[in-house]
């Protein structure tokens, strides 16, 4: 007889059966179980959330890791929202909000955006409600940091929307919606690596990542498809983008600036592209908004030859160490960072799996985490804070097609 057992049926079902002394401690009392000292001692464990496409990877998921092992234990899966690709945490840690990475969204030309509350013991999360994200495949979002308004590029839209959060926790209707435009380009960037066979999506606009500057006073947005970096102050008062001095920054033909990093002293912005595989690093004008270019590096090694698509920039709380993802190439590339924000490469280190699409490094700084896509498992390596050099766990957790992980700041 054929099972009628459904993966998504064997998921949900692990996520309840995990082992009671995996679960945080507010569990484990629900439970009757009670923990000894050192179970007890709060902030023991971290915890993370996983977006992630389904069907293939469940929907959104809550891991318990564990400081010393990097271990992660699943403890919920929620399978009420499809594709939730990007996941972000207000600064009061008390909603989540993920993009759905559709086209179809209540039968509109739109993709979706899912407001969660995050429950103050167990951590895990309660759907508050959907809004259309206005335009359509959606893949980033970011808090502002007042957590009063959240913002969202969407990549087949070719915008970014404006949504306010209010006394629930959940979004309301769009305050604006910024289009990008500008000429097309080739689909191949102008100085490629040698023997690049992969291509970026270059026939519109396809906005892939939004965020603030660390002010809260300008907005800043990729656009991979036309190859330009915008800048818009933001108004908090009426939640809308008005035009920076200098709103447009274009990057190389066919580059696809993709996603962005700030330095922790809010001076220097490091632009990574997607298609050539080079770090763009500026010097940032906080009072105007304004970019000003001092150097490019790549982050593939010397004399290497193939198809690669860069993903993913992260930086040290510190601001020592920079590092960049390379799907396909299967590796991040190290940086040093030099006092005026400048990079010097260090080495690279395997993911050990395939298509690194997402970084996170846990708020110790001991650990880096790569979400594989292709590969179906997150990958976890000891991060030495002198030398900025990643160790291989020997983890693998497995999950289907992980596409970002974010991280709780427990106290």
């Amino acid at each position: 007889m054929k099972s009628r057992i459904t993966r998504r049926d064997l998921l949900r079902a692990t996520s309840l059966l995990a082992l009671p002394a995996a679960w945080p401690q507010p569990l484990r009392a629900a439970a009757g179980q009670t923990p000894g000292p050192a179970a007890a001692r709060q902030g023991q464990f971290n915890y993370a959330y996983v977006g992630t496409y389904t069907p293939n990877g469940g929907g959104i998921y809550l891991f318990q890791i564990d400081p010393v092992t990097a271990a992660l234990t699943q403890l919920q899966v929620i399978d009420d929202i499809r594709n939730p690709t990007w996941l972000v945490v207000n600064p009061a840690q008390t909603r989540l909000y993920a993009v759905s990475e559709i086209d179809n969204f209540q039968g509109a030309h739109d993709g979706a955006v899912v407001s969660y509350a995050i429950d103050g013991e167990s951590l895990q999360l309660k759907r508050l409600g959907a809004v259309s994200s206005r335009g359509t495949t959606p893949a980033h979002a970011s808090v502002h940091p007042s957590g009063k308004f959240v913002f969202v590029a969407n990549y087949g839209g070719g915008n970014v929307a404006v949504f306010p959060v209010g006394a629930d926790g959940a979004l309301g209707e769009a305050t604006d919606v910024r289009p990008s435009v500008g000429p097309r380009h080739h689909v191949r960037a102008a100085v490629d690596p040698p023997g690049q066979f992969a291509v970026s999506d270059h026939d519109g606009p396809h906005i892939h990542m939004v965020a603030c500057d660390p002010s809260g006073q300008f907005v800043i947005a990729n656009d991979a498809g036309l190859d330009l970096t915008l800048v818009w102050r933001f108004d908090s008062a009426t939640g809308r983008l008005l035009p920076a001095a200098v709103p447009v920054i274009p990057a190389p033909p066919g580059s696809a600036p993709r996603h962005f990093a700030f330095h922790p002293n809010g001076r220097v912005f490091y632009n990574l592209y997607e298609h050539d595989a080079k770090v763009a690093v500026y010097d940032y004008d906080a009072a105007r908004g304004g970019l000003k270019l001092k150097q490019v590096v790549s982050s593939l090694p010397p004399k290497f030859s193939g198809s690669n698509l860069s993903s993913e920039i992260v930086m040290t709380a510190d601001g020592r160490f920079l590092y960049a993802a390379n799907r396909l190439h299967n590796a991040v590339a190290i940086f040093a960072v030099n006092d005026d924000g400048q990079l010097r490469s260090i080495s690279e280190t395997w993911v050990h799996a395939d298509s690194p699409r997402s970084l996170c490094i846990d708020p110790s700084g001991s650990f880096l985490y790569s979400c594989n896509q292709r590969g179906d498992s997150i990958t976890s390596f000891h991060l030495n804070a002198a030398t900025g050099a990643l160790t291989f766990t020997g983890r693998f957790e497995a999950v289907g097609s992980p596409a970002m992980m974010t991280i709780l700041k427990r106290s």
